[in-house]
């Protein structure tokens, strides 16, 4: 299938990153796994709040999808609040799933975050925890079309944290008073071959493979095509397997550089 990689950042390219998404078999609502008014992906943080990118790999149609959760179930949280905006989002998506009510998370024509008017271009989040997590899945973002989502949120209470979590479970610590900026790479590429990584630039790519039924591991193995030896990754059938490289003009290899998984 085709390989995209996305850009997240925040304002002037702070926090920069360059990363593939989640990869898994599922679609976005069960991946988010909601019931007993929580999220539960495995990724949630009390008081914190989390964003991915996560792409169903049966889904024919390359979308992706956006998940967001605030908290964890189980963990007090008392008076813990986000008000959140989705804006830049494009035609075709949907709201997969909601944690908990559209009262919490909908549509909007408001640019002001918190404010949930029911119709819109936008998202609005109006969420409020105690022992339980609340959040969104998105469904639909296309592959083949450029678009930047701006997120904004605002924390009141005990909320302490925001992350953007990719493919290997690494976290990148993103700061509450600036938006962040999603948006894919422009050139998509197709089967395992990334698109040319720039000299010293550090990127992460993931690969999943399944087999029917089986959780035997598998062996990845990332070859970077800039002189430097390949990185061997182990990880059971069905899960993602990532490998995370800075590119090395001094150490050889071919220009420009392919990966190959």
């Amino acid at each position: 299938g085709e390989q995209r990689l996305f850009v997240v950042e925040q304002e002037n390219g702070k926090n920069r990153r360059t990363v593939p998404a989640i990869e898994g078999t599922q679609t976005s609502a069960q991946f988010y796994n909601y019931y007993s008014a929580s999220a539960h992906t495995g990724y949630e943080v009390a008081h914190g709040s989390i964003m991915m990118l996560y792409r169903n790999v049966l889904d024919t149609s390359n979308n992706f999808d956006v998940v967001i959760t605030h908290g964890k179930t189980t963990h007090i949280q008392g008076g813990a609040h986000v008000d959140a905006l989705l804006t830049g989002i494009p035609t075709g998506v949907t709201i997969a799933q909601r944690d908990d009510s559209s009262a919490e998370v909908d549509w909007t024509t408001s640019t002001v975050p918190g404010v949930i008017t029911g119709t819109g271009p936008n998202i609005g989040g109006y969420w409020t925890m105690s022992e339980h997590s609340d959040g969104v899945a998105l469904e639909g973002f296309p592959a083949t079309e450029d678009w930047t989502l701006k997120v904004d949120e605002a924390f009141r209470g005990d909320m302490q944290t925001w992350t953007f979590v990719f493919g290997d479970g690494t976290t990148q610590d993103l700061d509450v008073s600036e938006p962040v900026y999603l948006k894919p790479l422009v050139t998509p590429v197709t089967g395992f071959i990334p698109a040319y990584p720039e000299t010293d630039e550090t990127q992460t790519y993931c690969s999943l493979a399944d087999e029917a039924g089986g959780t035997t591991p598998l062996e990845y193995t990332f070859s970077w095509g800039d002189g430097t030896a390949d990185t061997v990754v182990t990880q059971d059938a069905g899960k993602t397997a990532c490998a995370t490289h800075t590119f090395c003009q001094a150490c050889g290899g071919a220009q420009p550089r392919q990966v190959v998984v």
